[in-house]
This record gives C-alpha cells, sequence and structure tokens, in this order.
C-alpha cells in the first residue's frame, strides 16, 4: 500500500457549508487521520440554512449545489465539481464553453416559479428488486429529525467581495486553510452526505454517457452518507432510475439511516453503483453523519476495506 494518504474531496449537503461538514464528518476522518487526507468544498449556490443548522451554526454562509434541478442549475453543480476534480475532464463533459475561473462558475438565472422536489422525500413507492442493495449490520443511535428545505437562495459568485476570505477547500485537520485553487493534484475519492451524493452521482453518470463507461473516472472510490439519486440531467426534475443507466463501476461505500426519512432513497441511491465492490451500512440513525463511537469506528473499517482494495 502506498505510504501517501489517500485524498478526498467533502461535498455537503443543502442548507450548509463545507465549514459545517468538516465539523459533520470529523469523528471519522479523525479515525482515519493516518490514512486520509479530505478537502472541503462550498456548493454552487448561496441558500437558507437548513432548519436547525443555523442554531448550531450561526452568523455564516450556506451552500447548496442546486436550489432546483433545472438543466442550468445541475450543469453548474456539476461543473464545478469537475473543474476541482479534473479540469481537463469537465471540459470533455460540458457542451459549451466553461466560464472563466478555476471553478467553471457561471451567473444561475433565478427559477422562482418552479417547485423544489425534496432531496429527502416521503416514501412514497415500494422499492423494485433491482433496486435493492445487500445489507451490512445495524447498529444503535439516536434519531436526528430531517431539518425541511430552506429557500431559494441567490447564485453562487467566485469572491463577490475582494479581500473577503473564500476558501473553498482546508485540510481535515486543524491548520492553515488551504484555497481550493492552490492546486490540482488529483483526488482519490468522494465523501459525501445528502445532498452531495445526489450532486457527485449526477457528475458520474454525466461522464460515463459522455466518455463511456469504459473511460476511466476522476475518482476510485466513493463515501455517500444518507443520500438520493440524482435528477436528470435534462431538468425534467425525474430521478435516475437504475435500471436505465449502466451501474458506476467504482468502490463504493453507502451508509443508510434507518430513522431516514431518505432511507428508501439512499438504497435506490446504492443501486446506481455497481455491486462487485458496493458496501452498505445500515445505522440506526436519523439523517446525519454517524456521531456514536461504534457506529463511526464500522464506517472507518469499511473505507479502510475500500482504501486497500484499490491497491
Amino acid at each position: 500500500m502506498s505510504d501517501r494518504k489517500t485524498r478526498l474531496l467533502a461535498l455537503h449537503g443543502k442548507g450548509t457549508s463545507g465549514r459545517i461538514m468538516k465539523t459533520q464528518i470529523k469523528p471519522i476522518v479523525d479515525v482515519l487521520g493516518d490514512v486520509l487526507e479530505v478537502h472541503y468544498m462550498d456548493g454552487s449556490e448561496l441558500s437558507a440554512p437548513y432548519q436547525g443548522i443555523e442554531s448550531i451554526f450561526p452568523k455564516q454562509k450556506y451552500y447548496a449545489w442546486y436550489q432546483q434541478p433545472t438543466r442550468e442549475a445541475l450543469q453548474l453543480a456539476h461543473d464545478r465539481i469537475a473543474m476541482r476534480l479534473s479540469p481537463s475532464m469537465a471540459l470533455a463533459l460540458t457542451p459549451h464553453e466553461v466560464q472563466a475561473g478555476p471553478f467553471g462558475a457561471s451567473f444561475l438565472p433565478q427559477a422562482a416559479d418552479l417547485p423544489t422536489p425534496p432531496e429527502t422525500p416521503s416514501i412514497a413507492t415500494p422499492m423494485s428488486s433491482t433496486d435493492q442493495a445487500p445489507k451490512r449490520r445495524v447498529s444503535d443511535d439516536m434519531a436526528v429529525a430531517l431539518p425541511k428545505l430552506g429557500e431559494t437562495g441567490r447564485p453562487w459568485l467566485p469572491n463577490p467581495i475582494a479581500g473577503m476570505e473564500t476558501p473553498r477547500s482546508y485540510p481535515s485537520t486543524a491548520g492553515v486553510r488551504t484555497p481550493l485553487d492552490a492546486d490540482f493534484a488529483p483526488y482519490d475519492g468522494l465523501i459525501c452526505f445528502s445532498q452531495g451524493c445526489a450532486a457527485s452521482t449526477g457528475l458520474l453518470l454525466a461522464l460515463n454517457a459522455r466518455l463511456g463507461c469504459k473511460a476511466p473516472l476522476p475518482v476510485q472510490f466513493v463515501i455517500l452518507i444518507c443520500g438520493g439519486r440524482p435528477f436528470e440531467a435534462d431538468g425534467s426534475m425525474e430521478r435516475v432510475q437504475s435500471t436505465k443507466v449502466t451501474p458506476i463501476a467504482i468502490r463504493s461505500v453507502h451508509i443508510h439511516g434507518l430513522q431516514d426519512p431518505n432511507y428508501e432513497e439512499s438504497k435506490r441511491l446504492a443501486c446506481l453503483y455497481s455491486d462487485v465492490h458496493r458496501e452498505v451500512i445500515e445505522l440506526d440513525i436519523g439523517h446525519c453523519p454517524p456521531r456514536r463511537t461504534a457506529d463511526v469506528h464500522l464506517v472507518a473499517a469499511a473505507i479502510r476495506r475500500t482504501i486497500a482494495g484499490l491497491y
């Protein structure tokens, strides 16, 4: 196994931020500090905070990868993530010219008249057998209530105020913050929560469609926590069906909360990934990253196995 640490890019949930996610997954990252280096990235658009987040993380900026999954909003989110993972692959992905700047940032027209599909929908339809993913084990935890969706925010602007501190990424361990555009060293994987799972998976599916399923992807594995399926890139506001796409052929670790209103949707998300190297962990938690010691060590062990399988 390589002596260098495995590099992960972290993508947060809607109505939070990279800074908040750093706190949310700190127990996991601390256990894996000997093998992981994690950077954090803010979403494409400013957003209202999730209900309850502001009381814990007050007086901060909150972001979303998109407010409504319109074609333009999804493209912007994919561009932003892709430009961080692999600028050359991002240029191959986009049918239009990516605007100047290291993040592929652009102005996003507001879509105030469009309904906002929930990132964590209620369970409305049973899953088919093709949408079932294998379970690993269950542990106990306190259920955490799912916050309500925030209101539509403004488009994201790169460094809108001169001199304003707007780091897009910083190491998971304490110390000097590293601006996201400081370098383009490759990332080995992604660790995502909630809407970040949908945004990253949508990007990987778009790359598969654009470059072919046999083309290498910019990351070798993903860790998806309480996520949901991406929306169709055409702006139809329909979620991607696992029966209509080729599974993403990289290693994946899926953490599902048994008390999460998004539980069934998380299982459907897992089915978008190849079952050859897919590991699903079900915990007695709500819509939140695991924090209990037993749960954290269970997840950390799965991540270690995934990393070991890369070499």
